[in-house]
């Protein structure tokens, strides 16, 4: 039976708004991936941007004006059809983020936030996956983990984690109640 939810952010909860980005923006964009922590990333970024403090208020408007949530009832429709869910997002990305993450999703209903740059791991890698489950004290079967990246689709099915592979026009809510209801049902 699944215990938690995890969702990647960016491209899942998030989709990138198509705007016109400043040279600078686009550079710093294009960085946002794999972090592992926000040092080696804002090493990186001060090359473009040298002075700190326009280079964190360039990341933090960046971050506003480029993500818009898909949907924004969506972790309160499911803890309302499944009280007992923890619902958790799991990105790769710099902590910067979390601005983002707190006053635009709902995360009175979150359990937790994990974003790459602040656990030190980072997807594909198992040490990402294996964190939530230690985190959460949870076994693979009980987690069940949407990203749109099908790498850090089969990484996570290859710990028996289960797996919702998101498109862009997923319909995330739908899709979690059917799989919840097929688990149901066997």
């Amino acid at each position: 039976m699944i215990k938690l939810i995890a969702f990647d952010l960016v491209g899942v909860l998030v989709n990138e708004k198509d705007i016109e980005l400043t040279p600078e923006e686009d550079k710093l964009e294009r960085m946002f991936g794999k972090n592992i922590n926000d040092s080696d990333y804002l090493l990186e970024a001060r090359k473009i941007i040298n002075k700190d403090s326009i280079l964190m208020r360039t990341i933090e408007n960046l971050i506003d004006k480029l993500y818009q949530v898909k949907d924004v009832d969506l972790f309160k429709k499911i803890k309302e059809k499944n009280s007992h869910l923890k619902i958790i997002i799991a990105t790769n990305h710099v902590s910067f983020v979390r601005n983002f993450i707190g006053e635009t999703l709902e995360i009175e209903y979150l359990e937790d936030i994990l974003i790459s740059s602040e656990i030190h791991k980072v997807k594909p890698n198992a040490d990402f996956y294996k964190y939530i489950l230690d985190k959460f004290k949870i076994l693979p079967e009980e987690l069940l983990f949407l990203d749109d990246n099908i790498e850090n689709i089969e990484s996570a099915k290859k710990l028996g984690i289960n797996t919702i592979k998101v498109d862009k026009d997923t319909n995330l809510y739908e899709k979690i109640d059917q799989w919840l209801d097929s688990e149901k049902n066997i």
